[in-house]
């Protein structure tokens, strides 16, 4: 209020020089008039900003890389403005184009496994006869050239195992669910893989042999028996240690009641 009391009295003075002959009296009549409107209201301004003022006006800084004059986005790729890049033309990252690319996690690869025949019915002799697949290491896959005869009873592709992976001589034997005693999930008989390491400590030392566990023994006819036992009977050999059996995936008949999230085999 003290300010805008002031304006008249600088105004008529500044009128007055100017009639004088002042020149600079408008100027001067006009930043009074504004100071005087503008002062009450300062402190309101100040309250309501956070930071000063001069960080409301920071300019952001660009800095241009100045390309070579002969350079071609089409051709040697994305470094090509440094010169260091060295890939034929056409190929990925060329051209600002790049290829779809996966890679494979640091986990055990699938795996390329020999079945040794089908049980019951699997001979001591068809069990060892077939020569193993290398497994490929973590993360990598192997190439294998099938001969005609490289691999008569044919092989079956697994999902990655450390264990398996661990048993370098270890083949797959295509058995029924029943003859295991193996029942699965809709009551039916399927095929399941026995996985069979023979070299297995038990099979040269029997003092490794455990009543824990499984194995494929021959009796002294030479027929394969895939089970536990707690003394070997007179005659009888161990052939390989059973790993795991592999089941396929069977869905329960009768339990969908039409939603989905009350299946036992919903997945997310």
């Amino acid at each position: 209020p003290r300010a805008l009391c002031c304006v008249p009295r600088a105004a008529f003075s500044l009128i007055a020089q100017k009639r004088h002959g002042t020149a600079s009296g408008c100027a001067c009549l006009f930043r009074t008039l504004m100071m005087a409107l503008l002062a009450p209201l300062l402190p309101l301004v100040a309250a309501y900003v956070p930071y000063p003022p001069s960080r409301l006006h920071r300019r952001a800084v660009v800095s241009m890389v100045q390309m070579p004059a002969d350079y071609n986005p089409e051709v040697a790729g994305i470094g090509t403005a440094v010169n260091v890049d060295t890939r034929p033309p056409g190929t990925h990252g060329t051209g600002y184009r790049f290829m779809p690319l996966t890679s494979l996690t640091n986990e055990p690869a699938p795996m390329l496994v020999a079945i040794a025949g089908a049980y019951p019915g699997l001979t001591a002799e068809q069990l060892l006869a077939p020569k193993p697949l290398p497994f490929p290491e973590a993360g990598k896959w192997n190439y294998h050239r099938l001969v005609a005869d490289g691999m008569p009873t044919g092989f079956v592709a697994l999902p990655g195992s450390e264990l398996v992976m661990s048993r370098p001589d270890t083949v797959a034997v295509v058995c029924t669910s029943g003859s295991l005693g193996v029942e699965l999930a809709d009551g039916a008989q399927h095929e399941v893989l026995a996985l069979i390491d023979r070299a297995d400590e038990a099979v040269t030392d029997m003092s490794e042999l455990s009543s824990e566990e499984f194995y494929a023994f021959a009796d002294a006819e030479g027929r394969v028996h895939i089970r536990w036992i707690d003394a070997l009977p007179a005659g009888w050999r161990v052939l390989g240690r059973m790993l795991y059996a592999q089941l396929p995936h069977v869905k329960r008949p009768g339990n969908s009641g039409g939603f989905a999230e009350l299946d036992d085999n919903f997945e997310f």
